[in-house]
Parts: C-alpha cells; structure tokens; sequence
C-alpha cells in the first residue's frame, strides 16, 4: 500500500475543538489524536504554524494526516479572519500564533517535551524571528521548514533538531534555502539538520502530475517524525 492510499484511509481517533483567546481577537482551532486518548497515554504532538495565505484549518490537513499516521497528536487553528475565528484589525498575529502554542501544549494528552512545530512558507519566517517566543513556552524537540524562507544566518535563530522541505521549481533555490541552510544549522550546532527536495514539486509542495502535496514530501516528514521519536525515547 503506498503512502497515499495510507493517508486517504486515515480515520482521527478523537478531534477536539478548542477556542482561545489571540492578541484581542477570539480564535478557534482543533486538537487531533491518532487514537482515543487516555489516562495511561500521552501523544508527541506536531503543531502547525501557517503561512500567509487566506486557507483556515482545513488547508492543512495535509500535513495533519502525516502527523497523525506517524502517531503524533496535532494541532491547527483558524488565523484572525479565517475560519470559525474572529477577525480584528488591532493586534499581533506573532502573538496569536504563541498564544495558540500555549493552548495546545495546556492540552491534558500532550507530552509537552515531545513537540514538533511544522512551519510552512511565511510561517518558517515568523518562525526565525520569533523562536525565542515559543522557547520560552517550550523548547521543541524538532522543527519542520516546510517551503522554507530562512537563509543561512536566520536559520540560526532555530536551536533545534532541523528538518526542511523544499519543492524543485520553488523560487528560492533550495541550494541555498536548503542544503546551505542545513550545512550552516550543522555547523552550529549539533542538534542535527538534514533537507529534502521534492522533485517536480512547485512551491507549496503540490505534485503538478497529481495535484496534492508530494508523495516525498509526505513519506519524507512521516520517516523523520518516526525517527525522532526513536532518538527521543
């Protein structure tokens, strides 16, 4: 069975529906576990930080999928604006999207020091520029670049272990934004930072020949969060 027949099979084994506070705006979003949580079980999670685009939650069931088949809780929200959350003018969405980390890590099921933040597009920039931010919450035991906007100096702001993601027809040349980003993440630190590149793949990752995200992709970011979990254990 390949990845994608295993992904379109996938049944959420419990979804809870969140709403929390943003910076002055109401904001909803979603927890999924692979299977109905209890007592005795707690989920490493993959919390998904958003690009700038106008999608709302479901734009990334993707990457949700992937979390959940490789047995991780996820957690996505609707930004300011989109969705089943408020919409307001005044306000930070830097701190809206730290505010949403909070709230999926106060999560009774979530083993806090086993999480993943996926950064896709606009949201690995956010991401670099505010790190400090979200390791002050928590310090992340892995960080996801997925279409990444951090070059080799900024990437450095990350002190975690690094996986990025680009497509071969993404404008930024993934020589640069992601074999250079990872030899400089390397070279500082030993955390360990590695990269993919999808062949064909445009630059949010889609497959033209099939038009969803990439099978690479998918089994790429699936093996790596089956991996860490490994070396975490």
């Amino acid at each position: 069975m390949n990845v994608n027949t295993i992904l379109e099979s996938i049944k959420v084994g419990y979804s809870q529906e969140l709403i929390f506070a943003g910076d002055g705006v109401r904001l909803a979003g979603q927890m999924d576990y692979p299977v109905p949580p209890s007592r005795s079980k707690s989920f490493p999670l993959v919390f998904i930080l958003h690009h700038a685009g106008c999608e709302d939650r479901e734009g990334y069931q993707a990457f949700a999928d992937i979390g959940l088949q490789s047995n991780y809780a996820v957690f996505r929200w609707d930004k300011r604006g989109t969705g089943r959350s408020g919409a307001g003018g005044r306000g930070s969405t830097t701190q809206d999207a730290v505010n949403a980390y909070e709230i999926a890590l106060e999560q009774p099921y979530i083993d806090r020091h086993r999480v993943v933040i996926l950064a896709q597009d606009a949201g690995t920039g956010l991401l670099g520029s505010s790190f400090g931010l979200f390791a002050r919450v928590q310090q992340p035991n892995g960080v996801i670049l997925a279409t990444n906007m951090l070059d080799a100096d900024d990437v450095l702001a990350i002190e975690s272990r690094l996986l990025v993601v680009m497509g071969q027809h993404d404008w930024n040349p993934w020589q640069q934004y992601g074999k250079a980003v990872c030899d400089a993440h390397n070279a500082a630190y030993h955390h360990g930072a590695s990269y993919y590149v999808a062949p064909y793949a445009n630059r949010m990752l889609v497959d033209p020949r099939t038009n969803r995200l990439h099978f690479g992709v998918e089994n790429g970011i699936m093996d790596w969060l089956q991996a860490l979990e490994r070396f975490s254990r």
